[in-house]
């Protein structure tokens, strides 16, 4: 479809009036003039208009939008030939320089959060719960989304477009533009998926999510609870956990420990081979990342027993990854995440750590991909 073309008076008034977005009685956001052109394809309110394929942006927080924007002058989409929709979006990228995105940005983030986009996208929920894990690590279990790993919320959004977004990584057709490092972890994860079948069972899990978490007043009374909740002073020693502040991510912000509580630092742990009787120090020798994962913390929790520790009394962690070739050299976060999920944030062990990973060129050994080392407290 053909979209109106911007004009430099446009683009000199959203550089020189960013005014705020404010309330109008008749309970619609006023735009100003300077900026309907905006809600031209993304409809009232922002909520997204699917007649003229334009996703909802209310509801996305400014860093994602801002990213996005960026993404699009940086030619990381909209550049594909068969892109057609991110060829459409992509001039008016062009012509917006930082101060221009910023102010589009405010606007956007400046409205009240409506109620979640209505779904249209019907699969198995079921199927796309057992699938939706790879997207847990960092998307997070509620669909929230994580700054920090630059993953936006999904539950909420406009499904259809969520679907066919995972088809565009899936082909290749997004992810795949040079320098594009955090759509290129997409692709990779969007991999699991070998058919549209199984993107739109995805769709129909986060479908699920949506009504809870992408229910704006539920998220602002949930946030103070959790809060509470993982504040709260542990059985095991003087400690409070602080979460990362709207997120479900399986790790702490911050961890606070009072005087007279004791300390123990545990060295760096290491796996053990995956399949002695491979080639030594051969891939099929240690495992993959997941599984390497996996024997650091069976280890720990070992080594952690025999000191009358466990999990629970795990206050900081630092994890070192090795790089990986099927990943262009990239660290396998997402594979150690799925061992990390087993020992903490579940029901049984819901402690969580203030915790760091980084990617190091190498380990004790070639081949050995994962080392993590722990600060404990009882």
């Amino acid at each position: 479809m053909n979209r109106p073309a911007l004009t430099p008076v446009f683009f000199l008034a959203l550089l020189l009036s960013a005014f705020p977005a404010h309330a109008a009685t008749d309970g619609y956001t006023t735009i100003p003039e300077q900026f309907i052109y905006c809600t031209t394809c993304h409809g009232v309110e922002f909520q997204g208009n699917r007649a003229v394929d334009a996703p909802r942006l209310s509801g996305l927080p400014p860093w994602y939008l801002t990213q996005q924007m960026q993404a699009f002058r940086n030619g990381w989409r909209g550049t594909h030939a068969e892109d057609l929709n991110g060829m459409e979006m992509r001039p008016q990228a062009l012509v917006l320089d930082d101060a221009a995105i910023e102010a589009v940005v405010a606007l956007i983030s400046g409205i009240e959060p409506q109620p979640p986009a209505t779904a249209v996208v019907t699969g198995d929920p079921d199927h796309g719960k057992a699938l939706y894990t790879t997207c847990a690590a960092c998307h997070g279990a509620e669909g929230l989304g994580n700054e920090v790993l630059a993953a936006p919320p999904l539950a909420g959004q406009s499904d259809w477009y969520l679907e066919r977004q995972l088809n565009l990584y899936r082909s290749g057709v997004r992810g795949s533009a040079a320098g594009d490092g955090h759509g290129a972890t997409m692709r990779t994860a969007a991999s699991i998926l070998t058919s549209d079948g199984d993107s739109r069972d995805v769709v129909a899990y986060i479908n699920a999510l949506t009504t809870t978490a992408g229910d704006p007043s539920m998220k602002k009374l949930a946030a103070p609870l959790l809060l509470a909740a993982a504040a709260s002073t542990s059985a095991v020693a003087e400690v409070k956990r602080y979460p990362l502040p709207g997120s479900d991510f399986p790790i702490a912000q911050a961890v606070e420990v009072t005087a007279g509580t004791t300390l123990i630092y545990h060295s760096g742990m290491t796996p053990r081979p995956a399949n002695p009787e491979a080639e030594r120090y051969s891939a099929a020798f240690w495992g993959d990342t997941e599984a390497q994962t996996l024997s650091v913390f069976g280890r720990l929790e070992e080594s952690l027993k025999e000191k009358g520790l466990d999990f629970s009394n795990v206050i900081k962690m630092q994890i070192f990854l090795v790089g990986v070739p099927k990943l262009n050299g990239a660290m396998d976060f997402q594979g150690m995440m799925k061992a990390y999920r087993k020992y903490f944030g579940t029901e049984e062990q819901p402690n969580l750590p203030a915790r760091s990973a980084f990617q190091v060129a190498g380990l004790a050994a070639p081949g050995m991909l994962v080392e993590i080392e722990v600060v404990l407290a009882r």
